[in-house]
């Protein structure tokens, strides 16, 4: 799946690329890649259980309208599990978290862009130890998000932003720690590059 997804990404961004010559403007971006510091939030396993160590995503812009970007992505990130009496006795958590959305660019000032971004995605929850996995859980995930950005040269820019991630993984556990294991909440700063 994640291999499609990368080759549909690359596909997309030569026809994007084919599209810029005619409408080649200031706010387009192809790529980006980008380093995650995520942090759990809220009451909830991933907040009173793990510790966000770092992450990494990147994404492709498929389709664009002026300022609206149509975008699929990938992004991964690791957590140091600090409660095995919550999260079960691993050393890790891992979260990936492949998606698609829609991100609106609006300038601010000369060469600097606030970037707006919805995206919804297949989040996994995998928990390891070594190379050993002891569970996988699955569900949806909500990302809104902003960033801004700094024009370097050309159409490489530098960017910083923030996102708040809502997944939905499935539980199987009793009813009262259903919200507690499969209500997940980050928040996640951003920086990378987009070009």
């Amino acid at each position: 799946m994640r291999t499609l997804l990368l080759l549909y990404m690359f596909i997309a961004s030569l026809n994007i690329a084919a599209q810029d010559t005619v409408q080649h403007k200031n706010n387009t971006e192809h790529f980006r890649l980008y380093y995650v510091l995520p942090k759990g939030i809220g009451n909830n396993v991933l907040a009173k259980a793990n510790d966000g160590v770092a992450g990494v995503g990147l994404f492709a812009t498929l389709y664009s309208i002026e300022k609206l970007h149509f975008v699929a992505g990938f992004e991964f990130s690791q957590y140091n599990v600090t409660d095995v009496s919550l999260a079960a006795n691993v050393t890790n958590t891992y979260l990936s978290n492949i998606y698609f959305g829609a991100l609106y660019k609006i300038p601010l000032v000369n060469k600097v862009d606030l970037t707006t971004k919805f995206t919804v995605g297949a989040f996994t929850v995998n928990q390891r130890t070594g190379g050993s996995k002891y569970g996988k859980q699955n569900g949806p995930a909500f990302t809104p998000g902003f960033d801004v950005d700094l024009k370097i040269v050309g159409q490489f820019r530098i960017f910083a932003g923030l996102d708040y991630c809502l997944a939905l993984p499935s539980t199987h556990t009793a009813k009262e720690y259903k919200s507690f294991y499969g209500t997940l909440h980050q928040l996640n700063i951003t920086t990378g590059i987009k070009f």
